[in-house]
């Protein structure tokens, strides 16, 4: 089963439905966007690239990006571990991965198109695990399961997804930077016409 033994919780979404469904939904979406830009033959490396906003800022977001797939591998194990079942959340993780090439790849300039494809996602992503820590925090009251013998308490699950949490919010701020970027670059004179 995708998910076992979990704890079943008032109202909704169930933690199960977040993991099979919610989560990984913004994943799906990419990777549809992605094929359709590879359909239209429109190259993610083409010429209408834009420089990206400073070096440093890139490739600490790379770094971070990293740090989030570690933290949702983290996440797969800890749930494999406390035989909770995973449902879809290693599709998120693989998608991480393509977004972290897809950056390193574009490290010398970002196109339109890739740019507003990472703001859907990180936006939604962001939605998503808003969504997923408030139930989450409702399993810490309701079933705290901080036993020594627990492998991945409801606390630690609370934790580890505020912290997925807030990296999609800052990649999701960095992205929108850099699209303000891209703009600017297209229109020197009118940066906010459209």
């Amino acid at each position: 089963m995708l998910c076992s033994n979990r704890f079943p919780l008032r109202g909704s979404p169930s933690t199960c439905v977040l993991d099979t469904a919610l989560v990984p939904l913004p994943s799906f979406l990419l990777l549809a966007g992605f094929t359709i830009l590879f359909i239209l033959k429109k190259s993610l490396g083409n010429n209408n690239s834009r420089p990206v906003p400073l070096k440093w800022i890139h490739f600490s977001y790379m770094a971070l990006v990293a740090a989030a797939f570690g933290m949702t591998v983290l996440e797969i194990a800890r749930l494999i571990a406390e035989h909770l079942g995973v449902g879809l959340l290693p599709v998120s993780s693989i998608t991480l991965v393509i977004v972290f090439v897809l950056l390193w790849k574009e490290k010398r300039g970002r196109t339109l198109e890739v740019s507003l494809f990472l703001i859907m996602y990180w936006l939604l992503l962001t939605i998503f695990e808003t969504i997923k820590s408030v139930r989450l925090s409702l399993l810490v009251m309701l079933n705290p399961n901080t036993t020594k013998t627990s492998k991945y308490p409801s606390s630690d699950q609370f934790l580890d997804n505020v912290v997925l949490l807030c990296l999609y919010f800052v990649f999701f701020c960095v992205e929108c930077v850099t699209l303000v970027s891209i703009r600017r670059f297209q229109n020197p004179t009118n940066d906010f016409k459209v």
